[in-house]
């Protein structure tokens, strides 16, 4: 390797150490010198590095995933809503709702209205509201082939495997080998709802052809094709909890198909750093025989 690629490599971490440090910190002053601080980077220079790397500035990266934490903290719990805005960096209750509003199109209290059902049992009512048989008509059948995922595996809350991906993409595009239209795709191994958050495992990977090679701290998971049954979520990834629930609770308990012994994968067709939370679009797969 030469000296300029050792320099970027070493900025590539730098930066990942940033990344980690926001989702990890949604709560903490995440101003530009105190990241600046944890990139050991000079803070006139820092901030260009980071948008060089990752696409987008720090503010922006600041903002996503502290407003990914308030929704995720919304629908799980019922905790204050002033104190839901201080648990990711909003002491002042006013500037939490319109920067959520911004993000989301409504204000925290109409998102946690309007998701209550998420919470607690996963099982649906029979009585679900018509939004939610309009979502079922979007499953389709379809067949897919196998894949090569290049990526990183991920321990613990399913919620936070965006630093991940984030890490992976870096990592990927230091080595040069990220896809001109990276098809990033989720594997998610274990039921949320039955199992320890620590013992959480998935896998945060990118579609890769056989000849591409693997840098040594990304990992690659063969991911068999087949027949799948592919939900179209369109909204927050927050949300993705209800895509399952339609799969499983409504979708599978009336269709003649028999699941697979392989983990449900998740699509996503568009990239949080440049579509509004209401328009990203997943496809959840379900293998099916």
């Amino acid at each position: 390797m030469n000296d300029s690629a050792t320099n970027w490599s070493r900025y590539q971490k730098r930066i990942r150490s940033v990344i980690e440090y926001i989702h990890n910190n949604p709560g903490a002053p995440l101003t530009s010198d105190r990241l600046a601080e944890v990139a050991h980077l000079s803070p006139y220079h820092w901030h260009r590095i980071y948008k060089a790397i990752t696409g987008e500035s720090a503010a922006a990266t600041v903002k996503r995933c502290r407003m990914h934490n308030a929704a995720a903290t919304l629908i799980r719990t019922d905790i204050p809503l002033a104190d839901v805005g201080a648990s990711v960096g909003y002491p002042e209750i006013h500037s939490f709702t319109r920067t959520f509003k911004q993000f989301y199109g409504i204000s925290p209290g109409k998102f946690r209205h309007t998701q209550a059902g998420s919470r607690g049992n996963p099982k649906l009512s029979d009585n679900s509201s018509d939004a939610g048989d309009i979502r079922a008509q979007f499953v389709e059948i379809k067949r897919k082939p196998a894949v090569r995922l290049v990526g990183a595996w991920h321990r613990g809350d399913y919620m936070t495997i965006g630093v991940t991906f984030e890490n992976v993409m870096a990592q990927c595009a230091i080595a040069g080998i990220m896809p001109p239209i990276p098809q990033m795709t989720g594997l998610y191994l274990a039921d949320p709802d039955c199992t320890d958050e620590p013992e959480l495992k998935s896998f945060a990977g990118i579609v890769m052809s056989p000849d591409v090679e693997v840098p040594d701290n990304l990992e690659v998971y063969y991911y068999p094709g087949g027949n799948f049954a592919v939900l179209t979520h369109e909204g927050p990834y927050a949300l993705l909890s209800q895509g399952y629930e339609w799969l499983y609770y409504k979708w599978l308990a009336s269709a003649d198909a028999t699941v697979r012994d392989q983990p449900c994968s998740e699509i996503y067709l568009n990239s949080p750093q440049d579509t509004s939370p209401a328009e990203l679009l997943t496809e959840i797969c379900l293998p099916i025989e």
